[in-house]
Formats: C-alpha cells, sequence, structure tokens
C-alpha cells in the first residue's frame, strides 16, 4: 500500500504539470504552422501519423495538465510518438529537394517532448532518451532529407536536445526532493507541536486539579478543624465531592456559549457555601465560551472565600459584593469582588499560597482572561476579573 502524497511534493507535481501544459500552448502554434508549411514534402501516412501520435499526445497532456489528472502517461506518449516520427522521417519524405532547404519540423516540437518526459521525475531515463534521439537527429541532420547540415552543426544540435533532457529532469527530480525534505521537516514539527500541546494540556490539567483542591478540599478542611460544626461545612463538603466528579466526568465543550446571567446564578449557588453574606449584583453583559464561564465563577468564589477568611480583623467579617458586569463597549465580561475588610499588601503573600496565583491569577490566564487584585493594608480588597475575546487569542 502507497503512502499519500505529501502537501510539497503534491505541489511540484502541479507545478510541473502546469508548466508542461502551459509549454504546449506556447510552442504549438509554431510546430503547428511548421508542420502545415512541410507537409507537401511528407508522404501522406507519415502526416497522418504525426497527426495522431504527435498531436493526440499534446492535446491529452493540455487537457491532463489543467485537470487533477496525472501528465506522465500523455508525456512518456508524445515522447514516443516523436521518436517514432523521427525514425520514419527518412522513408517519409517524398521530396528530397525541397527537404534539403530547411530545418525538419519535429526540431520545434524536441524541446517540448524533453521538457515533458521531466514530468516523469527520472533523471535516467530522460538521458537516455535525449541523447538516443539526439544521435539519431544528429545523423538525420546530416542527410539532404534532414536540411544537409554540417558536422559541426548536428554535433552541436545533438548535445543541445541532450541538455534539453537532462536539465528539467534534474530540476524536477530536485524540486520534488526538496519537497519530500520539506514534508519530513513539517511531519516532524506536527509531531513535536503535538507532543507540545499534549505537555501543555497535562500542565494545564494538573494546574487546575491544584486549583480545585485548593478551592475545595482544602477549604473545607481548613473549615472542620477551624470549626467543625461550622453550619456552611456540609455544603463545603458537598461542593468539594461535585467539582472532584465533574472533573472526571466533564465532557461539556469549552467554546459552548454562557450567558452573563447564567454566570450570575452560577454564582448565587454558589456563594452560599463560600460565603453567604455577600451582595451579588448581576448586570446584562456578553455570553463567553463554557470555560471562561467556569474560570470567572470560580476565580470569583476563591476571591470571596479569601475576603471573607483574611478580611476581617478582630473576629469581624467584611461586607463583600460580588458585581458582574458587561464592559463598556459590550465585547468582554468582569466580574469584580470588593470587600471593606483590613486589605494586605501583596508584596508580603508567601509564594507557596496557592489562593491567589492558582486559583485566581493561574485560572484566569488558562482561559484568555486577567485578574487584577488592587490592596493595601487598611483599605479593603478589590479583585477585578476579566475576559474579552481579542485577548483570549
Amino acid at each position: 500500500m502507497t503512502s499519500p502524497a505529501r502537501p510539497g511534493t503534491v505541489a511540484v507535481r502541479r507545478m510541473t504539470q502546469r508548466l508542461a501544459g502551459l509549454l504546449v500552448v506556447l510552442t504549438a502554434p509554431a510546430w503547428v504552422a511548421s508542420a502545415v508549411d512541410q507537409q507537401s514534402l511528407l508522404a501522406p501516412w507519415w502526416n497522418l501519423l504525426a497527426l495522431v501520435v504527435v498531436g493526440g499526445p499534446a492535446v491529452w497532456l493540455v487537457v491532463a495538465s489543467w485537470r487533477t489528472a496525472d501528465v506522465r502517461a500523455p508525456s512518456v506518449a508524445l515522447a514516443v510518438g516523436v521518436a517514432l516520427c523521427l525514425l520514419l522521417w527518412p522513408p517519409g519524405v517524398v521530396d528530397v529537394d525541397g527537404a534539403d532547404q530547411g530545418l525538419p519540423w519535429l526540431w520545434l516540437v524536441l524541446p517540448l517532448t524533453m521538457a515533458a518526459l521531466a514530468t516523469v521525475g527520472s533523471v535516467g531515463l530522460s538521458t537516455v532518451y535525449g541523447a538516443a534521439v539526439g544521435v539519431v537527429y544528429g545523423l538525420l541532420r546530416l542527410q539532404p532529407i534532414g536540411g544537409s547540415t554540417s558536422f559541426a552543426v548536428a554535433v552541436l544540435e545533438a548535445f543541445l536536445l541532450l541538455t534539453l533532457a537532462v536539465g528539467p529532469a534534474v530540476l524536477v527530480v530536485g524540486a520534488s526532493r526538496a519537497a519530500a525534505r520539506l514534508d519530513a521537516i513539517a511531519d516532524d514539527a506536527a509531531r513535536a507541536s503535538a507532543a507540545a500541546s499534549r505537555a501543555s494540556a497535562a500542565v494545564a490539567t494538573r494546574r487546575e486539579l491544584d486549583a480545585v483542591v485548593h478551592d475545595t478540599v482544602l477549604a473545607a478542611l481548613h473549615t472542620a478543624v477551624r470549626d467543625p460544626a461550622a453550619g456552611e461545612l456540609p455544603r463545603l463538603a458537598e461542593r468539594a465531592l461535585e467539582t472532584f466528579d465533574s472533573a472526571r466526568h466533564h465532557r461539556v465543550d469549552g467554546l459552548r456559549p454562557v450567558a452573563s446571567e447564567e454566570v450570575g446564578r452560577r454564582l448565587q449557588e454558589c456563594l452560599g457555601a463560600v460565603a453567604p453574606d455577600a451582595d451579588l449584583d448581576v448586570r446584562p453583559g456578553p455570553d463567553v465560551p463554557a470555560d471562561v464561564a467556569r474560570a470567572l465563577v470560580d476565580a470569583a468564589l476563591e476571591a470571596a472565600r479569601n475576603a471573607r477568611r483574611h478580611g476581617g480583623g478582630a473576629g469581624t467579617v467584611p461586607d463583600i459584593g460580588v458585581f458582574v458586569s458587561g464592559s463598556t463597549d459590550g465585547q468582554g465580561l468582569a466580574v469584580v469582588v470588593v470587600d471593606d475588610g483590613v486589605g494586605f499588601d501583596p508584596s508580603l503573600v508567601a509564594p507557596q499560597r496557592m489562593g491567589l496565583a492558582v486559583s485566581v491569577f493561574g485560572r484566569m490566564e488558562r482561559v484568555g482572561g486577567r485578574a487584577e487584585v488592587v490592596t493595601a493594608t487598611g483599605s479593603g480588597t478589590t479583585v477585578r476579573l476579566t475576559w474579552r475575546p481579542e485577548e483570549s487569542l
């Protein structure tokens, strides 16, 4: 079973096919006119033979070159037909005196034949054909029926035919090999890119798992240690189990559009377990992809959890507000979490703390969004989560 042709190889083949067909179209007027002019020098059977074995394959080659068909068959047919006419030229000449006055019209079609034969992609075949045809044509040119040219001119013409045969074949083979090499490089690059994508997906999955563990499991454990009788503990534990079950069985298309109202509804459902006293304000905004909606909700919940856990002072709980709205131009969606707590100094947050780095900033970065924290000691905290389609590309 042969392997399918690669894009570069196909492109080179199509280019050589088109060039061969174009060469027929460009040269046909000259050699057809010359053939008509010399038809009286040749026997009717020879003229009929030339029409069939030269004209037929030439037309076939033009048609095939502009379709999806391979031109190698008509190219070989043209080469065989021209060689046959060349071999039968001596018995086909009926007017020797007239033939002695000029160049056989086959000379005009021979360069086309050599170029067409190059589409076969074999330097050896083109070389053998060019050498054989060159010798036969050179011997013919020395005779009266071939124009009675000098020996030097006959040798020069024979050498030119050989050059016309070898040159295009070398170019076609070289271009084909270069294209095959580029195809191989492209395949290697595609495999490397796929491997990198898999590695990147694995890293993203691990980071998301870290965020899920931090937001649900650790939050539930923290609450249990702090206050085993806390009313939100069962809801935190239930959310942890639901989150892990969703992560294991999640099959929702991440590009499915989710309305801003749905983002608000999810926040309302989950805030009861995280910050039940938070105020929620949802205003119309554009739809966002499902994975963006999840990131906005989860990051906002983590910001609200941090505000409730760390924002108060001396046993107090800060007031928390969560606002969902579209951008002023209607293209993006923002979720803002505000508290009036004690605030903090971001430079003093330990690097190993996962709350902001993984669950807020990391989540938004993975979906092409942004997270911004504005806070200072004693002035509360504002966490702004934004997503715009042009920034996620």
